[in-house]
């Protein structure tokens, strides 16, 4: 048999990592399958052995690795080696041997081994910057003996090293060993091995610029990754992601990136509700461009542009697949907010011209309504058919309500007030409506609720949004909560950033324990005319006008849909530091039954209606249908006129011009301003102008009466 010339050695392992002494064993004891690019760098032949080439070659060193986790066993360890006569030749020694960020137990260790056996070659490892290698070789002599490698290496560095100083302490074994007969050998051998410690060194430094090159840019790529707005990540060809970063895992509401790591992204995309699976797209395509995709988590929807692209080997299978996420869903909500306003616009525009003219139809209909209701006789068949024809009329005037506050054409006097009244009395006038199996509760959470609004508007909001919400509970009953509250940025709804902070709005929420709102129809709720009640039962305004006067008050409307559970509406109204003004109280009845009025409104009808209404109260009346022979009338006879009543749309002249050259004529001449819509009707801008009140069209008698009434009492 051959006699085995392979060279043994022994190495000692201290460290408290086991994964790092696992490291050290596969990499010294077993061979790599990968290329060792040091050795194609600096090896003689052109192409590395092949690995039964390696195995032949029986010169090739072993190393036996004793590992051990502390400095007290690594000592213990070289005492029992000395003992039996066979000594390490290299020591590997993580200078930090614990997690402790200060302990440096590895270079009192070192030190120590340096004692025991002269002879021994150290390596020191760190994974840290913190011990300059100055102190590093005053503390552990000779430096000739001793190296640094930072962590983390590569295996065929970490091999080479070790490979190196065994040639070299076994070099040096036999140089003394030599030198006892021959020291010329000795010389030679010695030369041979500074040589080697020269180039050595060479290689360390190369290598050590190269490592540094390799730090920079992998710390330049690591935060380029980690803290992209973009969720990035990395898969294997099976879908495992291999690495993502903070945005991915927030996305998918991860705590840390680690926690996704090994989470297969197929199944995870197919969790997350997308249409159609990751996997066909990649495989399908080979290469994804911002496609544009949705995932719901709970009850959000999150809107996604999604760019994937596969890493290809050379056999041309997919080897890695990269994929970078852009959320998308706030420029889609602002896309769909303004689509939805210039929906709205166009919207309102249509129905403010259509109520205009159906206002002047229902006031010929409801003026001699009232009129011929005045002269039947009770309880009789005219009586009640007459009753009938008013009341329909008024509920086709609360439609045109409707409307022109969806279109934001309707009146409104806007001042000061508390919410927290309004929303007690609302709901009291609910309670009788409302189902016996639906609870009410409300919840005041704010002393600072004054706004700017209108108070009928804001019955309105309260009357339309509590009335949904029992409607949707009246078969299985449940809890209406309405909340009066004020807005924090830790809210989970808040207005949007273009309408300031979120601490200048009160917040009215009203929520229901219903069965929430269908999600593929939950877009549509504030369109006008949808409903989702029996026909009959709604007209499809209800919410549509709540938008309209929420938007007109300057606030922001949201809702919440939770299907299965209920829906919640959250109005918030912009808070205001005025005080409430006071009520004044309005004349029930005319105190004065006489007098000369200039009726004036471009429909015929109208002013005959005007004229009859008024005559019937005692007034003698002068009617014109148009607003320019109305002022050549009032400048004829200027002072015969005790009051005037002007339409606001007219052509020519408008009831606001029409009004400015009255009162240059006579400033003291009382003025009501009647009008189907328009933003110019504003108590504040009335006053400005000299005009003492106003009127909605359809004109009723009360509240013609009413009005004028006011008038001359302050006459």
């Amino acid at each position: 048999m051959a006699q085995d010339t392979t060279k043994r050695f022994r190495v000692l392992a201290v460290d408290h990592d086991e994964d790092m002494l696992t490291l050290y064993r596969d990499v010294l004891c077993f061979e790599s399958e990968e290329p060792s690019s040091l050795e194609a760098l600096f090896g003689d032949k052109p192409r590395l052995p092949s690995r039964e080439e390696i195995v032949e070659d029986e010169s090739r060193p072993v190393f036996d690795i004793e590992p051990v986790a502390s400095g007290r066993d690594g000592l213990d360890a070289v005492k029992r080696s000395l003992k039996r006569g066979a000594p390490f030749s290299v020591a590997l020694v993580d200078i930090h041997l614990s997690a402790t960020e200060a302990n440096r137990a590895g270079l009192e260790l070192a030190e120590k081994l340096r004692g025991l056996d002269p002879n021994v070659e150290i390596v020191l490892l760190s994974a840290r910057h913190d011990v300059p290698l100055k102190e590093i070789n005053r503390r552990v002599q000779p430096p000739e003996k001793l190296l640094f490698l930072q962590k983390p290496f590569r295996s065929p560095e970490l091999k080479q090293i070790v490979t190196s100083l065994a040639a070299k302490w076994d070099a040096e074994n036999r140089l003394r060993e030599l030198n006892e007969t021959l020291a010329s050998k000795v010389e030679a051998r010695t030369a041979e091995l500074n040589t080697v410690n020269r180039r050595l060194r060479r290689d360390i430094v190369k290598r050590a610029a190269v490592l540094r090159e390799l730090q920079v840019s992998e710390q330049r790529y690591r935060l380029l990754f980690e803290r992209d707005v973009t969720g990035n990540f990395a898969a294997d060809r099976d879908g495992l992601i291999l690495d993502c970063n903070v945005a991915f895992a927030e996305l998918f509401d991860f705590p840390a990136p680690g926690d996704a790591r090994g989470v297969n992204i197929f199944d995870l995309w197919e969790k997350a509700g997308v249409p159609g699976t990751l996997r066909d797209l990649v495989v399908g395509e080979g290469k994804v461009v911002n496609h544009e995709v949705s995932i719901r988590r709970g009850f959000v929807t999150r809107h996604l542009l999604l760019s994937c692209d596969s890493v290809i080997d050379a056999d041309g299978a997919v080897e890695e697949l990269r994929g970078y996420i852009f959320d998308i869903s706030e420029p889609k909500r602002l896309e769909e907010q303004l689509r939805q306003s210039q929906k709205m616009e166009a919207l309102g525009t249509l129905a403010g011209g259509i109520a205009h003219d159906f206002n002047n139809i229902l006031g010929v209909i409801l003026g001699y309504a009232e009129i011929i209701e005045s002269g039947a006789e009770p309880e009789s068949g005219l009586d009640r058919r007459i009753k009938e024809i008013s009341r329909a009329g008024r509920r086709a005037r609360d439609l045109v309500t409707q409307i022109l506050n969806f279109s934001r054409q309707g009146p409104q006097e806007r001042h000061a007030m508390t919410m927290a009244p309004l929303i007690k009395e609302a709901l009291k006038l609910l309670r009788s409506s409302v189902p016996a199996n639906v609870e009410i509760i409300s919840r005041i959470e704010t002393d600072r609720d004054s706004v700017m609004a209108d108070p009928t508007q804001m019955h309105q909001i309260m009357l339309n949004l509590c009335g949904n919400a029992s409607h949707a509970m009246q078969e299985t009953g449940g809890t209406l909560t309405v909340t009066l509250a004020d807005v924090g940025n830790d809210d989970p709804v808040v207005p949007p950033e273009d309408l300031g902070k979120p601490e200048r709005f009160v917040r009215l929420t009203v929520a229901d324990t219903g069965p929430g709102i269908d999600p593929e129809v939950a877009d549509r709720v504030f369109d006008p005319f949808f409903t989702t009640k029996p026909q009959g039962e709604g007209t499809g305004m209800g919410l549509a006008m709540v938008h309209g006067i929420v938007k007109r008050h300057d606030g922001y409307l949201e809702l919440e849909n939770r299907p299965g559970q209920g829906a919640a509406f959250h109005v918030f109204l912009p808070k205001t530091s005025e005080t409430e003004r006071p009520e004044t109280d309005i004349p029930a009845d005319l105190i004065f039954r006489q007098g000369r009025i200039l009726f004036v409104d471009d429909e015929k009808p109208l002013t005959d209606i005007g004229r009859e209404m008024l005559e019937s109260c005692g007034f003698e009346v002068v009617t014109r249908t148009s607003s320019v022979e109305a002022l050549e009338a009032f400048k004829f006879r200027a002072t015969d006129f005790d009051l005037v009543i002007t339409d606001q749309t007219m052509p020519n002249m408008t009831g606001m011009e029409f009004a400015r050259e009255v009162l240059k004529i006579r400033p003291d001449m009382p003025i009501i301003l009647c009008t189907g819509f328009s933003d110019a009707v504003s108590y504040d801008r009335l006053r400005d102008v000299g005009i003492g009140d106003f009127i909605m069209k359809p004109i009723l008698k009360h509240d013609l009466v009413a009005s004028i009434s006011r008038l001359l009492v302050k006459a």
